[in-house]
């Protein structure tokens, strides 16, 4: 019978013997990842230290010759390997930045100096833990797909056997129920802004253009990126109805800076969108006044930056902060903006135009994050009242009383059922009596 050959990794027996007057020899039969077996060989100066030093050895070597990575390595080895693979995903140039800064600002400095081999679930577990007290949920589920996606690049190399990030809970994000503003409130809002912007203010001059972004994202329902990424071209005012075509949207990176990206944040918010009456007269009016201003626009942007350049959502996410303070209408963000729209349409044309509206894919996610819960019950009395009670009409019903059968008392029916004309039966003459003759007074006795 044949032997069984080595497994993958495995090795056989380790021999010991004396090499020189202070050194001893372990060797062993070594089967490489490349399933060819190979002698290996390690020294000590004793022979348990020699079979120590070859132990270590082979447990090193079982990671490929050709992996870039070992058990042994440190972690920021792999943080190079995976930032290589990350650059040459497809992934969007946002998300690549945001994976980049987590790997900079909190995995290298923490456990950069843990080797692979090291990094098991409950080490993982406790980084995740002390990222959540000090930054929140959000930054630690980011890290924790940064870390699960590092260890599949170390699976790849078999620096790892079991990706250790599989063991861990992340927090999940406690959502918020979305808030949106009403006609009146927003109207209110509206007011307040515009008389925020034109009060006098020390330093630089407030931005007179808010009120004007607040009225665009109500009126179409789109992300402040994709607002300050609309061109001239990509607007119809002539057709109708009007239409705007939603596809691009403005990113910030640390490379490329604040640009705009030739696609949205999904496939799904490419979309066409109508624009209303009173956000088309805006739009008439603000077209014209950047035709007789000397601004520069050499993009044909809709929106763009007093010089001329990509408007950057970040700046104006600040500025909007102080000024909805200002203004009382503190809970009040960029977003919020978004959240009417899709709340106002869900409730005049259903959640499935509003989902459309917002660009997603899912109307379950428009549904839970976008449209505003009611505040006061639905007037279903015009739907529910098809099941009120019928009365009994009043009109006056054909009297029966002195009609009888032969049985007893006829029934009451609503219309009187003619009788065929037949000749008097021989029992209603029995048992009909006969009608007494009149009195007269020799009949009478008097």
């Amino acid at each position: 019978m044949s032997r069984q050959p080595l497994p993958l990794g495995a090795w056989g027996s380790i021999h010991t013997k004396r090499s020189s007057a202070k050194t001893w020899l372990a060797e062993t039969r070594y089967r490489d990842m490349d399933g060819k077996v190979r002698r290996v060989q390690a020294r000590g100066p004793s022979a348990a230290a020699a079979r120590r030093e070859l132990q270590q050895k082979l447990a090193n070597r079982k990671t490929p010759r050709f992996g870039l990575v070992t058990s042994t390595d440190k972690i920021d080895r792999l943080i190079e390997i995976f930032l290589v693979d990350l650059e040459a995903s497809d992934r969007a140039a946002r998300t690549k930045d945001k994976y980049a800064y987590c790997v900079k600002k909190y995995i290298s400095p923490r456990i950069g100096s843990v080797r692979i081999g090291e990094a098991t679930s409950g080490l993982i577990d406790h980084f995740i833990r002390s990222i959540v007290e000090d930054s929140g949920p959000s930054t630690a589920r980011t890290c924790g797909a940064v870390l699960s996606w590092m260890f599949k690049v170390a699976l790849r190399h078999d620096a790892v056997t079991v990706n250790p990030v599989l063991g861990v809970s992340i927090p999940r994000l406690r959502t918020k129920k979305p808030q949106a503003l009403d006609p009146e409130q927003y109207q209110d809002l509206r007011k307040k802004l515009i008389a925020w912007e034109k009060a006098s203010a020390l330093g630089r001059p407030r931005s007179q253009e808010l009120h004007e972004f607040a009225d665009g994202m109500v009126a179409l329902g789109v992300r402040p990126g994709e607002l300050f990424s609309l061109l001239w071209e990509d607007l119809d005012l002539e057709a109708d109805p009007p239409i705007i075509f939603v596809h691009t949207t403005v990113i910030r990176t640390t490379v490329g800076g604040v640009r705009i990206q030739d696609h949205p944040k999904t496939k799904h918010s490419i979309r066409q969108l109508t624009v209303p009456d009173f956000h088309v007269k805006q739009l008439r009016k603000r077209r014209l006044r950047q035709t007789k201003s000397a601004m520069p626009n050499p993009l044909g942007l809709i929106y763009p930056s007093s010089t001329g350049t990509v408007m950057d959502a970040n700046n104006v996410g600040k500025i909007w902060r102080v000024a909805s303070d200002a203004i009382g209408y503190e809970w009040v963000t960029l977003k919020t903006f978004r959240k009417t729209n899709s709340t106002i349409v869900a409730r005049t044309m259903g959640p499935e135009a509003a989902a459309y509206q917002a660009g997603h894919s899912k109307v379950a996610m428009t549904q839970e994050h976008y449209i505003e819960e009611r505040r006061g019950a639905l007037d279903t009395r015009a739907a529910i009242d098809a099941f009120k009670p019928i009365r009994k009409s009043r009109k006056a019903q054909p009297s029966h009383e002195h009609s009888h059968t032969a049985d007893g008392p006829a029934p009451h029916t609503k219309e009187p059922v003619p009788q065929p004309e037949t000749e008097e039966s021989p029992v209603s003459k029995e048992t009909e009596p006969p009608e007494d003759p009149p009195k007269t007074a020799e009949t009478s006795g008097k």
